[in-house]
């Protein structure tokens, strides 16, 4: 009889779990049409340095690495000449007629070659960057030529690389949640449900930022895993140490992020070796370390010998402009003001949330629901922090995680706090001598999942007052369906841009 109970309890949840499985499939779908539709909404080049990165992606499909901070190729300027929108920057009123010129008038001989002019003494400033990125989207685009698509459409078939990685980041943010929520259903599905409707709109351009949540998400995953596991495996270590070389060969921004996993997996070895297990651990430990030093090596020493130092920052900081300020300056910087550090707080969790797309020269942006993601974000994060005694005394585990996601979080504000006070930008558009603060949500989003799971985590803390177990879920519905009419709504003049995929030849 007992034997029976424990077959249908076995089978419910399995059924359950099936259940919860399709909807998380379903979820992704969703992510995946709505990236899918505000990609073919909005025009090209975008003002997140899309016309940078499409270059690369198109040099990367020649097999060509950047040699040093190059200049755009002239098959890369005939795109930029061809295809520019100028409403990411001007509104009408500044054309004749106060109306845009239609595609067909860009078209013309007179504006291809004012434009390959203008374009040809531009620098690459994004050619620093680590090659993982590029090289995804220049097989990509390969495969788009293959398919015969050509000019507008080529440049859309690789921005519509962004519907696979993100519903490849709902389903990493269902699985960090099951890591995180083992016994706790309704919290497990808030996560992959927040994600599939933030409107980062990094998605919908061409950009390495797009993919630095799914390798750390990915990460974020395989080290949870590896600190739960009392002798991790050789496939354990396999995934772990591709994880983490992924997450520094896609952007340089994720070193924080990496900082503060390694920092963790070396306090795991401490403990292992403590109570004699280390040996055990070894080969585990060997395949990691060759899964992270060999790939991460080699683009090393390429950046050595191209780029003249080892990450190649300094070729783009000499680029841009920026100088190095002494160490007794750094303190005397706004942010440490309470309205410098309130700009900057509130500017970068805005953007964490929303992104950084100008239209007309305006940023997209609803006020209010950019005061809802400032709270919620502060609040929610504080409770989980608030909650961290009680839950070491019950899960030491758990515990753990938790305040490794803070960490992640805290490095990589920190991170941009540090570029912000280190350097005087001098005449730099963004950031600034007048605004000096580096506050681009993007660059940090990799750690998107572990937010989202922190965020969560907060919200249910929130509520469990209640006793209500389905009420977290309920309201992070409610914010996906207000994030979502806030996100058509500002975005209502993009639709008709005819410059836009639904309006090309």
């Amino acid at each position: 009889m007992a034997k029976r109970e424990a077959t249908k309890i076995d089978m419910e949840t399995s059924g359950l779990l099936r259940k919860e499985r399709l909807l998380v499939w379903l979820l992704c779908g969703l992510a995946a049409a709505r990236v899918f539709f505000f990609c073919a909404a909005f025009p090209f080049f975008n003002n997140t340095d899309e016309q940078a990165h499409f270059d690369l992606v198109l040099k990367y499909s020649h097999g060509n690495l950047p040699r040093g901070m190059e200049s755009f190729s002239p098959e890369s300027i005939r795109y930029l000449a061809l295809c520019s929108s100028p409403e990411f920057f001007v509104g009408p009123q500044h054309f004749p007629g106060r109306h845009f010129p239609s595609p067909v008038e860009g078209e013309s001989s007179a504006a291809l070659s004012q434009a390959e002019q203008a374009w040809g003494h531009a620098v690459n400033a994004e050619a620093w960057q680590p090659p993982l990125y590029y090289a995804v989207g220049g097989v990509w685009l390969k495969l788009g030529q293959s398919f015969e698509f050509s000019e507008a459409h080529l440049l859309y078939w690789v921005r519509f690389l962004n519907v696979f990685l993100a519903a490849a980041l709902v389903w990493l943010s269902f699985l960090a949640a099951r890591e995180f929520f083992p016994e706790q259903a309704w919290l497990r599905l808030c996560v992959p449900l927040l994600t599939a409707f933030i409107p980062q709109d990094m998605f919908y351009g061409i950009g390495n930022d797009t993919l630095s949540p799914v390798c750390f998400g990915a990460g974020f995953i395989f080290v949870v895993r590896w600190l739960r596991a009392e002798v991790p495996g050789g496939r354990l270590a396999l995934g772990l140490g591709l994880a983490i070389s992924a997450t520094y060969l896609t952007k340089v921004s994720n070193a924080p992020l990496l900082a503060i996993a390694c920092f963790a997996l070396a306090l795991s070895l401490l403990s292992t070796a403590r109570s004699g297990k280390l040996r055990r651990i070894l080969p585990a430990l060997g395949v990691l370390t060759v899964c992270v030093v060999v790939p991460v090596g080699v683009w090393t020493i390429w950046m050595q010998h191209a780029f003249g130092d080892a990450t190649g920052s300094a070729a783009h900081i000499q680029l841009s402009g920026w100088t190095r300020k002494p160490f007794a300056e750094w303190w005397q910087h706004p942010i440490f003001s309470w309205r410098g550090g309130s700009t900057f707080v509130s500017e970068l969790i805005a953007s964490f949330w929303r992104g950084e797309f100008y239209w007309y020269g305006k940023r997209l942006a609803s006020g209010l629901m950019d005061h809802f993601y400032i709270l919620s974000s502060l609040v929610l994060i504080a409770i989980a922090a608030a909650d961290l005694p009680r839950l070491n005394r019950k899960d030491k585990v758990t515990a753990g995680i938790v305040f490794l996601a803070l960490l992640l979080l805290i490095a990589s504000v920190a991170f941009l706090v540090f570029i912000s006070i280190r350097f005087d930008f001098g005449d730099d558009f963004y950031p600034s001598s007048a605004s000096p603060y580096l506050w681009s949500g993007r660059l940090i989003s990799g750690a998107l999942v572990p937010f989202v799971v922190l965020y969560i985590y907060g919200l249910g803390r929130a509520f469990s007052w209640t006793g209500k177990k389905w009420l977290p879920l309920a309201v992070v519905a409610i914010i996906a369906i207000a994030m979502t009419i806030s996100e058509v709504q500002i975005s209502n003049q993009v639709f008709a841009s005819a410059y836009n995929w639904f309006h090309i030849r």
